[in-house]
């Protein structure tokens, strides 16, 4: 059974929503930005045709507790937490602290690469000066 929760809020000058994907595999999330703000058929539009193309990051085993409920109790949920989104209008914590490792995790990867081509760049210019200095001794 997969569980998917998708909020939309407001952050600095831009909506964007978070989608919160929960199976058996494990807990990923992936963040898109939307712009000016979405209309309820904008993101039902979003979610029918670009859902697949959402970048979700590496799986996170989280403990499931899968357990049948009354479809009323489901509904009275899903409204309560309705409520709550609109008052807080953030993402769960868990999803903030999902992505802040996961933009830490890629910074990381940024930095390494970046300092590994910009090693490799040195190593090339002074592979260049010394082809270039025996190029000058041998034709004098």
């Amino acid at each position: 059974m997969t569980t998917i929760k998708a909020t939309v809020f407001f952050e600095k000058r831009f909506w964007v929503a978070t989608f919160e994907r929960m199976d058996g595999e494990g807990y990923a999330v992936a963040r898109h930005i939307f712009g000016a703000e979405p209309t309820d058929p904008e993101i039902h539009e979003f979610i029918l045709n670009h859902y697949q193309e959402l970048n979700f990051g590496e799986l996170r085993e989280i403990q499931l507790h899968i357990k049948r409920m009354n479809p009323k109790r489901v509904q009275r949920e899903v409204r309560r937490e309705m409520e709550k989104i609109r008052e807080t209008a953030r993402p769960s914590t868990l999803a903030q602290d999902y992505m802040r490792e996961e933009m830490e995790k890629k910074k990381k990867e940024r930095k390494n690469r970046s300092s590994a081509e910009r090693q490799a760049r040195k190593e090339e210019q002074f592979a260049i000066k010394q082809l270039k200095k025996k190029e000058k001794h041998r034709t004098h």
